[in-house]
């Protein structure tokens, strides 16, 4: 007997919404392939039969009668170990989902402007990406900032001179800086790099963001659900990584 709950990949107590749901995006994610796959086609009419059975509260009561009284197959041990820890995975992925919404906020809000910024240190750094191509900035080490300029503004940010510096209020990524006792002027110029918060590193937070929501989504199967934490994992530690770098 066909259990159409576990082909839907939804609990044996899904409302008739997820239901719904959960074979619409099961349709999406198999209807090409099972054009020329039998397999995923049988799939695809089994879960179509199955939705219209759950659906009809009647036939949907019959059936989880006699669904109860077949022994329950037992899991081999990878299956086991997914639906173990799917509910962990499914948590995992909504922190990973408050982790992006605090970006967005951060990003969001107006910028924390701090006049009088000392440069303490100014440290020269290499950014090539090859050696055929040597390329250098600077690090600027403020008491409350520290942040990274190109060489060819880096003459603005000497030590011992002061600055006025803005920055995310949340995380304190500096955006933007400006030097009034400056030669050049005290119009504001930006760090080298923009991170995580523009550019094309911009991309990593929205695939977090995207494949956090897919693991948290209600209904997913527990084998989508871990994988989406652990590759939700790797892109927020990719991420920390470039905002500590940049």
């Amino acid at each position: 007997m066909q259990n159409y709950y576990r082909i839907l990949g939804v609990s044996s107590t899904a409302p008739a919404a997820e239901l719904e749901r959960a074979y619409r995006a099961l349709h999406a994610r198999l209807s090409k392939r099972a054009a020329r796959d039998p397999a995923l086609n049988e799939r695809l009419t089994e879960a179509y039969s199955g939705l219209q059975i759950l659906l009809d509260p009647r036939r949907r009561w019959a059936y989880d009668q006699l669904l109860a009284q077949q022994p329950t197959p037992p899991l081999s041990g990878s299956r086991a170990l997914l639906h173990r820890y799917a509910p962990v995975a499914r948590w995992l992925n909504v922190a990973l989902l408050a982790f992006c919404a605090l970006l967005a906020l951060d990003v969001a809000l107006p910028l924390r402007e701090l006049p009088g910024e000392l440069v303490l240190r100014r440290t020269l750094v290499s950014v090539s990406v090859s050696a055929a191509n040597p390329q250098v900035a600077y690090d600027i080490r403020t008491p409350l900032t520290r942040f990274r300029l190109a060489s060819s503004i880096a003459p603005r940010a000497r030590e011992g001179q002061f600055l006025t510096v803005w920055r995310t209020p949340l995380l304190g990524v500096v955006r933007r800086v400006s030097s009034p006792s400056s030669v050049e002027g005290a119009a504001p110029f930006e760090p080298y790099g923009t991170g995580v918060y523009g550019g094309a590193l911009a991309a990593l937070p929205v695939a977090l963001l995207l494949t956090a929501a897919l693991g948290a989504w209600p209904g997913r199967s527990a084998e989508m659900r871990v994988n989406t934490a652990v590759a939700g994992s790797l892109l927020w530690l990719l991420t920390v990584v470039v905002m500590w770098l940049f």
